[in-house]
């Protein structure tokens, strides 16, 4: 297996939030995580009282100590090296530490122990590990105790561990279960914990590390992005991208358009190679693709996928085969905005739908993110059109383009809007009508429809904010004006908004917000009920959640906007520090491949800059506070300063804001 260097330089993320001899903070009362591999088609699914589970109804229990007592809440999972999908936490009993490590390999039984890591090449079936050190931390021998058992139609019998350990001992007890029953499970009993945990760390290592590399002066921040992308590896089922493991365990155009762009932002070609097929392969005969029934915005998210995929990979071969699908579902869409009679309020727009995230099932209304969506999927066909070389066709779908934005101005007028609403006739929740400048421009940034609905959704949407983050409500008979429930991965494209507009201090805030929106392994939910800190339907770790965040610190560090490369368009001031450093390594642009390394010193910044050469872009931006200058300039880079940053933001801060909150405890136990 090749060798992978690895660097890390890390500012600590402050006692209070981590480490310090305590544990991490976890939002979450409802915190879980997986043990899997990657493209299997199922994870071990840990909850949050620390059981795994298994195939069919089967459950791993352990209990602990003297009186042999169930695992709990108490116990807070944490990762290996912070970002393994090795999951630790310990228990105390008296004077002994119980350490738990759990993991996920091939059987020991395959015959290619390297291929099986990457891919289900001998069966589905893998095995659950579980080492378990019992420690005496006192001054006095004291018994140990470990029972680990399983519950459900297929349970196995329990093991059973005991021990007298003097003044400092320790013992270790190995606990190895399939995922799926195996006709004899003793067939892995002398198999080497030492040596499959390290396949599983090395295996891991090169597969993420191999890519490109983003390292930032916060260790929370960069170990919740190693992390992420462990999230998509074991979601994936044989190069499909699904939403969660466990749960929303299918293919979602919605959600996967951000997963991919995650996994071709963290350099994972070979990843990405395989899943794009998936969104070619999901178009109806007459030209729309769709993954979920009768959900307009999938059309338009397709073209998009396909669009930013090539420009990611700068495969004009690929382009060519691709885009008479492209042209068939823009097709689609010239066809169905066409539907409306001319005098219709809604003419030159798309007819109506069911709506998943606007939370508008019945059907009845026009909602604005699938026309948002369909309007990008026109620029982008026209896009490639014009880098194929079909002047003409470009030139067609640029008009039919600027007609179907016309068309939108023109209902904005009709129906007195101000700001972008989630449906034509002002229902439903915000969800597609915030992704306005996300993930490519359709507006202008100074556009006041723009700005209006950023100041409706922070402001006044239920309330506004809470925690740094978007409400999210489906029922306001029920829960009333002021939702309880929060969406942090939807309230992401907002955020990016206000990069695209320059608001460097308000990403910064909601990115920090995000961050405490996660577990102390870093995984990431979907909707949150703030007031019990719980993630709803325990959609945790959920993969687009971790995609969103992902992406969101990739572009506050590189971002393309047209034929324009951004850099550190929205990064902490703190960052930039005497003695911190932020290094982007082999990450892939729409301009190639580039690497960056920024270093604070006492007089300012230094920048060393690899620009991307396979299609340079007409211009670099380097942006950067008055208070941090560059030492010098790289050649051919524009500098933009701006003014410092009046609020400090870092985890501890953010963790100390949400405290200062007065929250409920986490921590349920028995």
């Amino acid at each position: 297996m090749q060798k992978v260097a690895v660097w890390f330089v890390l500012a600590s993320c402050g006692a209070a939030a981590f480490g310090a001899g305590k544990a991490p903070f976890d939002y979450f009362r409802n915190s879980w995580n997986v043990v899997g591999l990657k493209d299997y088609a199922d994870g071990a699914r840990v909850t949050p009282d620390n059981n795994i589970l298994l195939a069919g109804k089967n459950v791993l229990h352990f209990r602990f100590g003297r009186d042999l007592t169930p695992l709990s809440r108490r116990q807070t999972k944490t990762a290996l090296e912070g970002w393994l999908p090795v999951m630790l936490f310990s228990a105390i009993d008296g004077a002994v530490r119980y350490d738990f490590q759990c993991w996920a390999t091939p059987l020991p039984t395959v015959k290619d122990w390297q291929r099986a890591f990457d891919w289900p090449t001998e069966g589905e079936n893998f095995l659950v590990w579980a080492t378990v050190a019992a420690t005496n931390t006192g001054s006095q021998p004291a018994v140990a105790k470990l029972v680990a058992e399983q519950s459900g139609p297929d349970a196995a019998p329990p093991r059973k561990f005991s021990w007298q350990l003097a003044a400092g001992g320790r013992a270790e007890a190995v606990v190895r279960t399939p995922f799926a029953p195996v006709a004899d499970p003793t067939a892995f009993d002398h198999a080497d914990p030492k040596l499959w945990l390290q396949r599983t760390v090395a295996y891991w290592k090169q597969r993420v590390l191999g890519g490109a590399r983003i390292v930032v002066p916060c260790r929370k921040a960069t170990e919740a992005l190693l992390a992420a992308h462990v999230c998509q590896l074991i979601a994936n089922d044989h190069g499909e991208l699904h939403g969660g493991e466990g749960f929303y365990d299918q293919f979602y155009i919605r959600d996967g358009g951000y997963q991919i762009m995650e996994l071709e932002e963290a350099g994972l070609a070979d990843v990405t190679a395989k899943a794009i097929k998936s969104f070619v392969s999901h178009q109806r005969p007459d030209g729309r693709f769709e993954s979920q029934a009768n959900q307009l915005d999938a059309n338009g998210q397709a073209l998009w996928v396909l669009w930013q995929y090539g420009k990611t990979t700068g495969d004009p071969k690929w382009l060519e085969k691709v885009y008479p699908a492209m042209r068939r579902g823009v097709n689609w869409t010239i066809a169905a905005r066409r539907q409306a009679p001319a005098d219709s309020p809604y003419a030159g727009l798309l007819p109506v739908g069911v709506a998943d995230g606007e939370s508008l099932w019945d059907g009845k209304h026009h909602i604005v993110g699938y026309d948002l969506w369909n309007l990008r999927g026109l620029f982008c066909t026209a896009d490639v059109a014009r880098t194929l070389g079909k002047t003409s066709e470009a030139d067609e779908l640029l008009a039919e383009a600027n007609a179907y934005r016309a068309a939108i101005d023109a209902a904005c007028q009709r129906l007195q809007i101000t700001y972008f609403p989630p449906s034509w006739e002002k229902a439903g929740t915000h969800w597609g009508n915030t992704e306005t400048l996300w993930p490519t421009a359709l507006f202008s940034a100074d556009d006041p429809r723009v700005a209006g609905l950023i100041e409706e959704v922070r402001r006044r949407h239920g309330g506004g904010y809470v925690e740094g983050t978007i409400r999210w409500f489906n029922d306001e008979a029920k829960y009333g004006p002021n939702p309880p429930a929060i969406h942090p991965y939807m309230g992401a494209y907002t955020t990016m908004a206000d990069l695209v507009r320059g608001n460097d201090q308000q990403v910064v805030e909601d990115f920090y917000w995000y961050l405490l929106h996660s577990t102390a392994a870093h995984a990431f939910p979907e909707g949150i009920y703030y007031q019990t800190r719980t993630a709803w339907s325990d959609t945790i770790p959920h993969v687009t959640g971790a995609s969103n965040y992902a992406v969101m610190l990739r572009h506050m560090l590189v971002h393309e906007s047209g034929d324009e490369l951004h850099l550190l368009a929205a990064v902490p001031d703190g960052w930039l520090a005497e003695g911190r450093q932020i290094r982007v390594e082999r990450a892939p642009t729409h301009f190639g491949e580039m690497s960056l390394l920024v270093q604070g010193t006492k007089q300012g910044v230094t920048i060393a800059l690899t620009p991307p050469k396979r299609q340079p872009p007409k211009k670099i931006v380097l942006h950067l506070p008055q208070s941090r200058p560059p030492l010098e300039v790289p050649a051919g880079v524009q500098l933009v300063l701006r003014p410092a940053q009046k609020q400090r933001w870092d985890f501890p801060t953010v963790v100390e804001r949400y405290r200062g909150t007065n929250p409920p405890p986490v921590m349920l136990g028995r």
